[in-house]
């Protein structure tokens, strides 16, 4: 006997990416499977300002998204009659980005008369690492992203408990601000974890970090960075600097870590977001692993890491599990706005 198919069509522009993806899940499948992905980076657009610039953000947007649909209904061979669930990021992130995923969702939507399901961006990245992998609960999950840090208690796969949050920047922010004090090209998260494999990183000292519970805090070390720069002038030594940098921002990191793993006894972990892919953090996670502290640890493909319409669309399959489905007049939110308004459907 056939299943029934359900496609999902979900648009992820929330930042810097434009991002259109299809999935397929059969009725009653747990997660959906990527059919088709498209993400059109703005690397270019930006690079020159040493960061995203939301209003050519937009613009690159309305340039990419047609495009990009395109190409996944073409590798997808479906119409978009052929769509059962329009999906969308519709918080948190830039306004004016965020407005031309959802609005193409909203439209979508309304022309084919499909429900609409408008998805939280970081939640859309804790679903990025059931796109691959099944951990098993209760599982720990650390959000690592350049605009989100934060640490969660996963029960099962719609109940996550927020256990901690950066106070003020979040480690993909400090990886780029400390690459534009280093002199390095955007975006600069990549560039310090490739620099930092040619230097010493006990060579600069930069201080440990005391934040309350499970909250973070990276703004120092950025602070301690540009004094570090001031003070050694020409007698830099950029690589080691930047691995020093790279090791402070981490060990931080992994200190809230490792207190989250003993204090709720899990065994499994995920890392998503950006950061995810930063070769040092994954050496970290394994060696964590070989003490034993953790079973396993999970993480992304890289094409996953970063924003992505494929995470948007796992989140919005799982809330067409639990019939949350939202209304046409739902508005976008550059903050997280929990009193969204939703309905079911029967």
């Amino acid at each position: 006997m056939l299943c029934k198919e359900i496609n999902i069509l979900a648009f992820e522009s929330s930042c810097d990416d434009t991002s259109v993806a299809l999935l397929r899940a059969c009725e009653g499948d747990e997660f959906p499977k990527l059919i088709s992905l498209s993400v059109q980076s703005q690397q270019e657009v930006h690079e020159k300002y040493g960061g995203v610039v939301p209003d050519l953000a937009s613009r690159a947007h309305l340039r990419n998204l047609l495009p990009c649909l395109k190409k996944v209904l073409d590798e997808s061979k479906i119409n978009l009659s052929d769509v059962d669930l329009m999906a969308s990021t519709h918080q948190p992130g830039l306004i004016g980005c965020l407005l031309i995923g959802h609005s193409a969702a909203k439209a979508l939507s309304f022309l084919y008369d499909k429900p609409l399901l408008s998805c939280h961006h970081i939640e859309g990245h804790l679903m990025s690492v059931f796109l691959e992998h099944r951990p098993a609960y209760p599982l720990l999950a650390a959000v690592v992203s350049g605009g989100h840090t934060s640490l969660y208690l996963a029960k099962n796969h719609d109940d996550f408990e927020k256990l901690g949050v950066t106070l003020d920047d979040a480690i993909g922010e400090a990886f780029d601000k400390g690459a534009k004090v280093l002199g390095l090209p955007f975006p600069g998260g990549p560039e310090i974890d490739r620099l930092a494999k040619e230097g010493n990183p006990t060579r600069y000292k930069f201080g440990k970090v005391q934040t309350k519970n499970l909250d973070f805090s990276f703004s120092g070390h950025k602070s301690e960075l540009v004094r570090l720069v001031q003070r050694e002038g020409e007698n830099l030594h950029h690589a080691d600097a930047a691995a020093s940098y790279q090791k402070a921002l981490i060990d931080h990191l992994m200190d809230k870590i490792e207190i989250a793993i003993k204090s709720h006894s899990v065994r499994d972990l995920a890392i998503v977001g950006g950061v995810a892919r930063n070769s040092e953090l994954r050496l970290r996670l394994e060696e964590l692993k070989n003490k034993n502290s953790i079973s396993q640890w999970y993480a992304p493909s890289a094409q996953f890491c970063t924003d992505n319409a494929a995470m948007i669309g796992v989140l919005a399959y799982r809330k067409y599990l639990r019939k949350e489905f939202s209304n046409l007049s739902e508005d976008v939110h550059s903050t997280f706005r929990p009193n969204s308004k939703k309905k079911k459907i029967a």
